[in-house]
């Protein structure tokens, strides 16, 4: 059988978001989940992933909700509300976002994240802003102080056997980008898989066609299992629109891992 850590992402950002995740962790396949502390539903998320016995990681928001520690030049409006992701990855790109101010941003989610669930498994970001140039500068060092130990990479590995797609390839050069800064931050990354399975309508065939090609080395699998609800549906981002019954479907069934031959596991079982 081959070892994967299946990691929910977006925990705390809707009630709908919630249940799905809650779904996925019933069945055994999901047990590390990462949460969104500028959600709509970050408590209800917490007390979702405790009685599930889920490990937490933090989801770094810089594209969604709020910031915590008021406006950021070139990511937030006056009111310190987050920009969508075009203009925050341009900004970023451009090397044209208030790195002092992102690291404090950062470092007050890592601590509001601690401060809900207590230690820190894993640190990814919402729309992936971790690997981003600026924010790529600050974030690996200030989780491993922390004491966060894991972090992602997406960068989708080749046993998805895919063409990658245009994100999928501005990905893997952010990735190459920030991994120097994650091997200086002594945290640890595992081979990654997600991004082509994603709100697929196929998940369940992709994830067997997958799990065949797997290396015999532990991979990470970015999963969202959400249920549809009227606050995903209003968020204006990536994905949000997209269904995800399919991916539900699948890592809601007790029985799937077994079908493709998986051993379901945490960052803390590698």
């Amino acid at each position: 059988m081959r070892t994967v850590v299946f990691v929910a992402d977006d925990l705390g950002m809707t009630a709908g978001v919630n249940r799905g995740i809650a779904r996925a962790a019933a069945s055994g396949l999901v047990r590390e989940t990462s949460l969104l502390v500028t959600g709509m539903a970050v408590d209800d998320g917490v007390r979702i992933a405790r009685d599930h016995g889920l490990c937490i990681g933090l989801h770094l928001s810089l594209t969604l909700g709020k910031a915590l520690t008021g406006p950021i030049r070139g990511l937030t409006d006056r009111a310190g509300n987050f920009r969508s992701l075009g203009p925050v990855l341009l900004r970023t790109l451009l090397r044209a976002a208030d790195r002092a101010a992102i690291a404090r941003e950062v470092t007050a989610q890592l601590a509001r994240a601690k401060e809900l669930v207590g230690p820190l498994t894993h640190i990814n970001g919402h729309h992936h802003v971790h690997v981003m140039p600026v924010v790529r500068d600050v974030v690996f060092a200030a989780a491993a102080a922390a004491g966060v130990r894991w972090t992602r990479l997406p960068r989708e590995h080749r046993a998805a056997g895919l063409a990658l797609t245009p994100v999928a390839l501005l990905l893997a050069s952010l990735s190459r980008g920030a991994a120097a800064a994650v091997r200086n931050s002594g945290l640890r990354t595992l081979p990654f898989l997600g991004i082509t399975t994603e709100a697929r309508d196929d998940f369940a065939a992709r994830a067997q066609r997958i799990a065949a090609n797997l290396p015999d080395a532990p991979c990470e699998w970015m999963v969202h299992p959400h249920e549809p609800d009227a606050d995903m549906a209003a968020i204006d981002g990536m994905g949000y629109r997209r269904p995800h019954a399919a991916e539900l479907a699948f890592l809601a069934d007790p029985a799937a891992a077994e079908r493709c031959g998986l051993r379901c596991v945490r960052f803390a079982d590698v």
